[in-house]
């Protein structure tokens, strides 16, 4: 039997943000539950060609399958496919051809979805950093789950900020390039390996990382984890190479302070305390997702019949 390739015209088809968003919460509590497999991530390092290359794995208990990813970002081009395999016999399902979109969707949901259960609900206000494709994502992932009024934009670029703002205009946005005036909530999107500006940061009362991804980033200073109330999607992962680890090597936090960002999601928190929510990509996430895609295209074939 031929192996099915579903590529991405079809995968965006199929693909609302509300399966994202379900599939997203669903696995990151499982996750925090420990109802899930997923072994440590294996990354590549090509900075000759300005690439990485990411590969993780994951499980939801319950599931019918579980998926093997690659995810790659070459020159700020990102690529990829996810491989779903049946979890009863091993036997590969089907190849996923997203080029990266469904792995750009699942932590555009994850960062959407912690900033909103974290934030006041009152605040409809956020710094963006950075002027790449999450950037873009974050806020109109957020907007789904809240109303927003302004952004603030900080990058490296003037055009790239420019740009960005000219996008968020089209949105309906209030856009302006003075992030670094602070805001209450602010999301850093950069594949920084320095911390940001430390005064992007001191109006913050909730802060999302979603850019270390990999050993050696960091793009968050590590004081504002100092007394704030702290939530990981990994607590592995982000000791091992997110901000929240370096913040624990710097000392600023114990390496046991930190909620499960799906516990967050489940309960909830006192959203009038200080925050910081660290993001560093579950293969739990990709794998509910991915079979998520799955079940809709095999829906669809079969109701087409």
């Amino acid at each position: 039997m031929t192996l099915p390739v579903i590529g991405l015209a079809e995968i965006t088809r199929v693909t609302t943000p509300e399966l994202v968003f379900g599939a997203v919460r669903d696995a990151l509590i499982a996750h925090a539950e420990g109802r899930t497999s997923v072994p440590a991530p294996m990354v590549l390092d090509f900075p000759e060609h300005a690439g990485d290359c990411h590969v993780k794995a994951g499980y939801v208990d319950g599931s019918p399958y579980f998926v093997v990813k690659i995810a790659s970002t070459f020159a700020s081009v990102n690529n990829g496919l996810m491989l779903v395999v049946d979890a009863t016999n091993g036997a590969p399902a089907a190849v996923l051809a997203d080029e990266g979109l469904l792995t750009a969707w699942r932590t555009a949901a994850a960062g959407a979805l912690i900033t909103d259960a974290m934030t006041p609900a009152d605040v409809d206000e956020v710094a963006v950093l950075g002027t790449g494709e999450q950037a873009r994502m974050q806020v109109r992932w957020l907007c789904e789950l809240r109303p927003l009024r302004r952004v603030k934009v900080w990058g490296r670029r003037p055009e790239a900020v420019d740009a960005l703002c000219a996008a968020f205009a089209e949105d309906g946005l209030d856009a302006r390039p003075d992030a670094l005036d602070g805001a209450a909530c602010v999301i850093a999107t950069t594949a920084a390996r320095e911390p940001l500006p430390a005064e992007a940061f001191r109006s913050a009362v909730h802060v999302t990382g979603i850019g270390t991804d990999m050993p050696g980033k960091g793009e968050l200073p590590v004081e504002v984890f100092a007394g704030a109330l702290i939530a990981t999607d990994d607590h592995e992962q982000c000791l091992d190479h997110g901000d929240f680890g370096n913040a624990v090597r710097a000392g600023f936090v114990g390496n046991d302070v930190d909620l499960a960002v799906g516990a967050v999601l489940r309960d909830g928190v006192d959203r009038s305390r200080r925050s910081v929510a660290d993001l560093t990509g579950i293969g739990a996430a990709d794998a509910a997702v991915a079979s998520a895609v799955l079940a809709k295209v095999t829906a669809g074939s079969v109701s087409r019949q």
